[in-house]
C-alpha cells in the first residue's frame, strides 16, 4: 500500500510536470475556487500561480464559462475567447473539461489554454488545410488507380465471336456472381475484366487488379489478405490492409489465378463462402463485400486433375465463364485492330499495302493482340511514306518468300559455302543500311537482329554506315 509520504511525492511530481507544460492548465472545484494553476496559465493572466490559487475563477476571469460547464456537465472544446492579461484583448483557444469523481459526481473543471498567440492557431489551421488538400489528392489518385481503365468500347473487333463476347459481358455484368475469363496470353482478358466492372452495379466502387503470377509465394497471403501488427518478423508496426479488403464494395480481379499457391486457394475459398476476411495473425474476421473476376491462360480442368488447383475453388469461381478467342481464330478483326493501334499512335492517315495486309492476315499471331500491337508500332516506325509495306513489318511476320532486300548476286567461285554466306550477309547489311539512310538502329530492326549484333557483323565484314546526307554531298 502506498504511504502518505509516497502520495505527497507523487503529488509533487505531478505538479512539477504540469508546471513545465507549455500550455496553460487551471483547475477549479465545484465552488469555482481555483485549486491549481501552472506557470503558463498564470503568465497568460500576467500573474504568478500563488496570486490566483484560492480565488474564485470569476474574479480572476470575469468572462469564465466555468459555471455553464459545471451546470451542463458538457465539455467545451476549441473555444476562442478573450481573457484579461498583459496584452489587450488577448485571444486564447481554450478547452473546458468537467471533472467527475469515482461515483460520477461533478467535482470541478479543468481549463486548458492551447494557444496564447492567434498566429499559432492560424498556422495550425493552415497546416490542417494543407494536410486535408494532400489527403484529397491521395484519395483522387487512389480512386483513379482503382478505377476501370477500359470499357466495352475498348474491346475492338466486329467478328461474330467478339459480338458474342460483348453480349455475354453485358449480361454477366448485371449479375454479382464470380466470372472466370479464359484465353491465351495477349487476347485481352484484362480488358474484359475491366469492362465487366465498368458495366456492373459496382462501377462506382474500386477495381483491385492482382497478377497472381507476379507475387512471390512467401508474400502471397500477406499481400492478398493483409496482416496485423506483429504477425511475423519484419511486419509493419501498424499492420497492413490486404488487397481483398481494398476491393470492399467493388471488384477483385485475380489475373493468372492458376498461379495462386494451394494454401492461398484454401483461404480464398473461405473468404468467398463466408464473405469475411481474417488477416494473417488476426483472431477475428471482418466482413468484406466484393465481386470476384478471375482469369487464366491455363487449362484449369487439367490443373484440378493434377492436384495443383482446388476442385472446390474451381467450382466456386466458374459460375459464369467467358473464353476470349485467339486472334488467329478471328482474323477479320486483325485489320480493324491494326488501324485502331495506328490511330492511337497518331498515324490516322497511314494505310497498308496489299502485301502488308496479306502478311498480317496470314500470320498465326501466337502472342495475339499484344503481339499485333508491337508489330504495328514497329511497322509505323520503319515505314517509308504514308503506307506500310511488308518490308516494314517485323521479320517474323513477313512471308517466308519475302526478302527485305533484293537478292544478292553470287560470287563466281561457288565452291566456298562460307564465302558465299559471308558475301550475302555483307550485301544484306549494306542494302539494309542503304534503305534506312544509314540508320543502324532501324537497319538492325529491319534485319531482325540487335543493334549490338549488327555493329559486330559490320565490323566483321568491313561495312560502314553512310548517312544519306553524306551521299548527297552535304
Amino acid at each position: 500500500m502506498p504511504t502518505t509520504h509516497d502520495a505527497i511525492v507523487n503529488d509533487a511530481v505531478t505538479f512539477l510536470i504540469f508546471d513545465h507544460l507549455p500550455m496553460g492548465i487551471l483547475y477549479c472545484d465545484a465552488s469555482y475556487v481555483i485549486r491549481f494553476a501552472n506557470k503558463a496559465y498564470a503568465e497568460l493572466l500576467g500573474k504568478r500561480p500563488h496570486d490566483i490559487i484560492g480565488r474564485n475563477i470569476t474574479e480572476v476571469i470575469p468572462s469564465s464559462r466555468a459555471p455553464e460547464v459545471m451546470t451542463t456537465g458538457q465539455a467545451e472544446m476549441g473555444d476562442l475567447c478573450s481573457i484579461p492579461g498583459p496584452r489587450a484583448d488577448q485571444k486564447l483557444v481554450v478547452n473546458r473539461i468537467p471533472v467527475r469523481d469515482a461515483a460520477g459526481a461533478l467535482v470541478g473543471m479543468i481549463s486548458q489554454a492551447i494557444f496564447n498567440d492567434p498566429s499559432e492557431l492560424k498556422r495550425l489551421s493552415n497546416k490542417i488545410e494543407q494536410l486535408g488538400h494532400k489527403l484529397s489528392q491521395y484519395k483522387r489518385r487512389m480512386a483513379a488507380t482503382l478505377h476501370a481503365q477500359y470499357s466495352l468500347a475498348s474491346l475492338k473487333g466486329e467478328s461474330a465471336s467478339m459480338h458474342q463476347i460483348k453480349d455475354r459481358l453485358r449480361s454477366y455484368a448485371r449479375m454479382d456472381a464470380p466470372v472466370l475469363v479464359l484465353g491465351a496470353t495477349g487476347t485481352g482478358k484484362e480488358l474484359a475484366a475491366h469492362a465487366l466492372h465498368a458495366e456492373s452495379t459496382r462501377a462506382a466502387g474500386p477495381l483491385v487488379s492482382i497478377n497472381c503470377a507476379a507475387i512471390p509465394k512467401d508474400l502471397f497471403e500477406s499481400e492478398l489478405f493483409g496482416y496485423v501488427r506483429g504477425a511475423f518478423s519484419g511486419a509493419h508496426h501498424s499492420g497492413k490492409m490486404g488487397q481483398i479488403e481494398l476491393a470492399d464494395g467493388g471488384t477483385l480481379f485475380l489475373d493468372e489465378i492458376g498461379d495462386m499457391p494451394l494454401q492461398a486457394q484454401a483461404k480464398l475459398l473461405r473468404v468467398l463462402e463466408s464473405r469475411t476476411i481474417c488477416r494473417v495473425g488476426a483472431v477475428t474476421a471482418e466482413p468484406v463485400d466484393f465481386r470476384l473476376i478471375a482469369a487464366t491462360n491455363r487449362n484449369i480442368k487439367d490443373m484440378v486433375q493434377a492436384g495443383t488447383f482446388r476442385e472446390d475453388l474451381y467450382y466456386r469461381i466458374n459460375t459464369f465463364i467467358i473464353e476470349i478467342p485467339s486472334l488467329r481464330d478471328r482474323k477479320e478483326d486483325i485489320l480493324p485492330l491494326a488501324h485502331h493501334f495506328l490511330a492511337r499512335m497518331g498515324h490516322e492517315g497511314v494505310t497498308f499495302t496489299p502485301a502488308a495486309v496479306s502478311a498480317l492476315q496470314s500470320f498465326e499471331w501466337p502472342g495475339n493482340i499484344r503481339q499485333l500491337h508491337n508489330a504495328i508500332l514497329h511497322a509505323a516506325t520503319m515505314r517509308e511514306g504514308s503506307a506500310i509495306d511488308v518490308c516494314a513489318l517485323p521479320p517474323e511476320i513477313r512471308p517466308v518468300h519475302t526478302s527485305p532486300v533484293a537478292p544478292c548476286p553470287l560470287p563466281q567461285d561457288r565452291s566456298d559455302l562460307a564465302g558465299i554466306l559471308a558475301h550475302n550477309e555483307a550485301a544484306l547489311i549494306e542494302n539494309a543500311l542503304r534503305e534506312q539512310g544509314g540508320n543502324v538502329t532501324r537497319a538492325a530492326s529491319a534485319l531482325g537482329v540487335s543493334r549490338a549484333t549488327l555493329y559486330e557483323k559490320m565490323k566483321k565484314h568491313g561495312v560502314h554506315a553512310v548517312r544519306s546526307r553524306d551521299r548527297q554531298g552535304n
